[in-house]
């Protein structure tokens, strides 16, 4: 439960929770560590670097304490900021997921810039970083990822996925006179259920199978827009093609994604009588 936004959190909202939790305790301390140690830390690499991996370079120590104490303070100043975000989004995961990007663009420079620094000179110093900062942005990622739709479980890019294909399966006037658009919303009602009740790891697959079958226009098929992109008139001769795929897992995935349309569809009593599967009747 989370004291402003209210409303029991997710499997997801609570994992990354806690992972917020930690990484803003592992951020202060930092903070602390790096103001008064950071200084020895190049060095302690170096010590090591030679010692262990004497093959590596080492890396370039600056001649005057001043430097390296004008680098320190901002590296402070980030971890601060980082412990903040952290706990804000803790206090309140729900409500202010939206501040994880924070310590996502910091990760991620932090990340590239020790990988391009590394290529430059292969010190264990630039390889510590890109080994500390890269898991950190990768868990990171994959956690804000899942929880923030909150109990909506996919975000609108998502859905709309869902509908185009839904819409292009289950036409108005098509096979039966109410179309997939006349039950849209509680259609994704139904799906949200459906997702409710899969892991974290099954969720996520699903969320990128969305996704992979939103681009597999452009991938697969050359085509110059992504399936939501092409206009209404275009989806049902790539689906057709993507259907008919040599290569089975992309078949399979085709069919996925017209389960995950379709299911709820005729779960919505109209559909179901129209099909002679009475409303009362389904499970």
């Amino acid at each position: 439960m989370t004291p402003e936004s209210g409303g029991a959190l997710t499997r997801a909202e609570r994992a990354l929770s806690l992972w917020m939790l930690l990484s803003a305790w592992t951020y202060a301390f930092g903070a602390v560590f790096f103001l008064a140690a950071g200084k020895h830390i190049p060095a302690v690499i170096n010590h090591i670097a030679a010692r262990l991996l004497p093959f590596l370079p080492l890396y370039p120590l600056p001649d005057a304490a001043s430097e390296g104490a004008f680098w320190r303070v901002l590296s402070v100043s980030m971890m601060a900021m980082l412990a903040w975000a952290c706990f804000t989004v803790r206090a309140d995961t729900r409500g202010r997921a939206w501040l994880v990007p924070i310590v996502l663009v910091s990760k991620c420079c932090s990340t590239v810039c020790y990988l391009l620094m590394f290529a430059t000179l292969p010190c264990l110093a630039y390889l510590v970083g890109v080994l500390t900062d890269g898991p950190i942005f990768l868990l990171t990622y994959a956690l804000w990822f899942q929880a923030r739709n909150a109990d909506r479980f996919l975000d609108a890019r998502e859905e709309a996925v869902l509908l185009a294909v839904g819409n292009e399966l289950m036409p108005r006037g098509g096979a039966f006179p109410a179309g997939y658009a006349d039950f849209a919303a509680e259609s994704l009602a139904d799906t949200r259920r459906m997702l409710a009740a899969q892991n974290t790891a099954t969720l996520a697959m699903t969320r990128l199978a969305l996704h992979a079958f939103n681009a597999a226009p452009v991938l697969l098929l050359f085509r110059p827009r992504t399936f939501l992109a092409m206009p209404p008139a275009e989806r049902g001769p790539c689906l057709l093609r993507l259907e008919s795929h040599p290569v089975s897992l992309v078949r399979s995935l085709v069919q996925m994604i017209k389960l995950y349309a379709m299911l709820p569809f005729f779960s919505q009593p109209e559909p179901a009588r129209a099909v002679g599967h009475p409303a009362e009747d389904r499970t």
